[in-house]
């Protein structure tokens, strides 16, 4: 059940806090916007000055809006989407509408996801939750020059907090919050000699479900907790060594989804003296007797060396990554025992080394050169099956418009199961280079080229057992259309050339115009579920975009407002999509996609004690113009995306109160990746509206927030109806959530 939430108190102190805002003098808060420092061209520069479309969270902004995920930092950035299918690891990353989720695990990230630099192969190692986090920086559009292969739709760059060698700081905090929420983080910094310095932080998540289950626990529950260190040696003033590690546990019963189901599964359902569904797909109330499992494990080791001397700064690298995670799930979304899915086993690991060259040639000319290398395992399944065929399979299938011309019994029984093992080896290695010619003081022209070569072996398993007399006959059987039967070892070996042209030409001091062109490569792989042999493979996704844009900072620093234009086209799209019976899922590559749209970006300071910031993501054009779906637009893809923020800062005793209100919208879109097969029920909006008002001094923090206060219902996505059931499937995101943040820092 939804827990109720009284308005009052916050529309009170908030109506307070405002007034004060303007009878009482301003806090003592900067007369201009802050500089803000990035490092998305893999050196430190000004935002303002870096001809890329980045948008920057700062570790003071994701304090004051409340980020704690990667989900967090979607909701404030119109040009990202995020959306969950079944694990967190299937979580689907799209900048600017390109992008893929990852429940093949064949399937590589369109958006590039990098820790501290280390490059994570797997989406889902990003979605646990943020911690210590000293910036977010969003890179829009291919990145293939610097960041590689993979990130041809962007990049996720995540900056973690660095110790501290001059004095010992810490920071506790402790959330509290409906849905049983209790969030807590710890972080204690130092040095330990005048060269060595640590950090270590942790945070525990743990949070009741949101959908409410008549057949069993709540669903969406969270039990999660992570831990990092880092161990600093200055070894000289020219030459620093960091050596960081971190462990991920997460038990959720995640993801789970709401549903309509048909009424002869409802008549089955109430004859059988179990729970109907009331059919309202919005209403977070399920009866579902495989309660939705997600158990997670990963550990991260990394080994960071900086060199600066007068010819250049040396960079090395170094990290390695293993993680594995089980996953349960019912796809009839009912009591009924159809076809559950019981312990799907993944796992995998990264060992991967970048160094880097920067340096200068003279008073004009800047460059970075450098070498990349990656060996990547990737698993799915083993030796024991995970697909089970139940008893009510055959008396709903049978109800059901099948696309078979043979009585349904023939083609499975009760007990049939499927055995899938998987796994993938990918071995990268890359040269790059990029260098920008100061042509003058004004015009800047920056050039780049990366060469990379990839080599993919993949071992393919799939058996079905049954007792079926399609089986016996022919043998197939039914449980054959959710994974083809195979055993085989495939391998494909390619190279690709990624270029980027720009150039920059400052018509002020405080304002740039900027063009540019890049490509960007998605790795080709193969489907580890469907297809025979000659099907399995796919290609390369490869992509060209244009940009055109501005960036200005106007009003003596008071006012940032960027613009860019952009057209981009994909070719060899990928795509993962369900099946058009709705129970498997196969990848293939689209053809062609078309994409062009305006994307702005604002912050404002009108007053000291009055911040402004918006974003707005304007698509223009997001065509798939060849393959199987042309003539459709993407999924998840919006026309219009807006987000608007606002801080107030105001004196109050000895410290400062603020409140900070964040508006987010998305227009009508797909929410299903089978775009020509989606309906009416598979097109939704977002509206949402967060607030955090707080008080704060030096040392203490203490904040009353809500997330999505208006308590909008709407999916993240939707699946194709469900073959056996009739049933479609909607996951939901968050209702309303409300809490009390207290952190106290030293």
């Amino acid at each position: 059940m939804k827990s109720p939430i009284n308005n009052i108190p916050l529309v009170v102190t908030a109506s307070v806090m405002a007034i004060a805002g303007f009878t009482q003098p301003a806090p003592a808060q900067s007369a201009a916007l802050e500089e803000v420092i990035v490092t998305a061209s893999k050196r430190a520069e000004n935002l303002q000055d870096l001809p890329v479309t980045v948008t920057a969270f700062s570790s003071a902004v994701i304090e004051e809006a409340g980020i704690y995920s990667a989900d967090d930092v979607a909701i404030l950035t119109p040009s990202l989407t995020i959306n969950t299918n079944l694990t967190p690891f299937d979580a689907r990353m799209n900048i600017r509408g390109i992008g893929t989720a990852q429940r093949d695990p064949a399937l590589e990230p369109s958006v590039g996801m990098f820790v501290d630099g280390m490059f994570f192969g797997r989406t889902g190692l990003g979605m646990a939750d943020l911690t210590d986090i000293e910036r977010i920086e969003v890179l829009q559009g291919p990145q293939g020059t610097l960041y590689g292969k993979n990130s041809n739709a962007g990049a996720i760059s995540i900056v973690t907090k660095a110790p501290s060698q001059d004095n010992f700081e810490g920071t506790l905090e402790a959330s509290r919050g409906n849905y049983g929420l209790d969030r807590y983080t710890g972080v204690l910094s130092g040095p330990i000699t005048d060269r060595l310095a640590f950090r270590i932080s942790g945070n525990m998540h743990q949070q009741n479900g949101f959908f409410e289950n008549a057949a069993g626990a709540d669903l969406n529950a969270v039990d999660d907790w992570n831990v990092q260190g880092k161990l600093l040696w200055q070894l000289t003033d020219d030459l620093d060594v960091t050596l960081s590690a971190s462990r991920v546990k997460r038990d959720t019963t995640c993801c789970a989804a709401d549903s309509i189901q048909s009424d002869s599964v409802n008549d089955f359902l109430a004859a059988n003296g179990m729970t109907p569904d009331a059919n309202d797909p919005y209403d977070y109330q399920v009866s579902v007797d495989v309660p939705s499992k997600f158990e997670m494990s990963a550990d991260t080791v990394m080994l960071t060396v900086n060199y600066s001397g007068a010819a250049g700064d040396l960079t090395s690298i170094t990290g390695w990554n293993e993680y594995d995670y089980a996953m349960s799930t019912d796809p009839d979304r009912s009591e009924l025992d159809i076809l559950p899915l019981i312990d799907d086993t993944f796992g995998g690991d990264s060992l991967s080394q970048e160094l880097r060259w920067t340096s200068s040639i003279g008073d004009r000319v800047d460059y970075q050169v450098g070498l990349f290398y990656l060996d990547q395992t990737t698993e799915r399944g083993g030796e024991d099956p995970f697909v089970f065929v139940g008893d009510d399979l055959i008396p709903i299938g049978s109800q059901q418009p099948l696309p078979f011309p043979v009585p349904l019994p023939f083609l499975v029984q009760p007990g049939d199961n499927l055995t899938v093992a998987y796994s993938q080896n990918t071995e990268t290695i890359a040269l790059f280079g990029q260098a920008t010619w100061h042509a003058t003081d004004r015009l800047h022209v920056t050039a780049g080229l990366r060469w990379s070569e990839e080599e993919k072996t993949a071992d393919l398993y799939s058996q079905t057992f049954s007792t079926a007399i399609s089986n016996d006959i022919l043998g197939a059987s039914f449980l054959d259309s959710v994974s083809t039967p195979i055993d085989t070892t495939l391998s494909r070996k390619e190279d690709n050339t990624d270029w980027m042209l720009r150039a920059a030409f400052n018509l002020t001091d405080n304002v740039m115009l900027f063009a540019s062109a890049a490509t960007g490569t998605k790795s080709g792989g193969f489907n580890s579920v469907n297809g025979t042999e000659e099907e399995r493979a796919f290609d390369d996704e490869d992509t060209t975009s244009v940009e055109v844009g501005i960036k200005t900072t106007l009003l003596n620093s008071k006012l940032r407002l960027n613009a860019t234009w952009f057209d981009t086209d994909i070719d060899g799209y990928q795509s993962n999509q369900q099946l058009p019976t709705g129970l498997g899922t196969y990848v293939s590559n689209e053809a062609k996609v078309e994409t062009s749209g305006l994307d702005l970006q604002l912050e404002a300071l009108p007053a000291q004690f009055l911040r402004l910031s918006a974003g707005l993501l304007y698509m223009n054009d997001y065509d798939i113009t060849e393959g199987p779906s042309a003539g459709y637009n993407l999924p998840f893809t919006a026309e219009l995306s807006v987000n608007l923020g606002a801080t107030v800062f105001v004196p109050i005793g000895q410290g400062t109160g603020y409140w900070r209100t964040d508006y987010s919208y998305m227009d009508d879109h797909t929410t299903t990746a089978s775009v020509v097969l989606a309906q009416e029920n598979n097109i939704d909006n977002r509206t949402l509206l967060n607030s955090r008002i707080g008080w704060r001094t030096d040392h203490w923090d203490v904040a009353l927030w809500g997330k999505n206060l208006t308590d909008d219902d709407y999916a993240s996505l939707s699946a194709l109806p469900f073959l056996l059931s009739g049933m479609e499937a909607f996951f939901l995101a968050p209702p309303r959530t409300y809490g009390v943040t207290l952190r106290y820092s030293f």
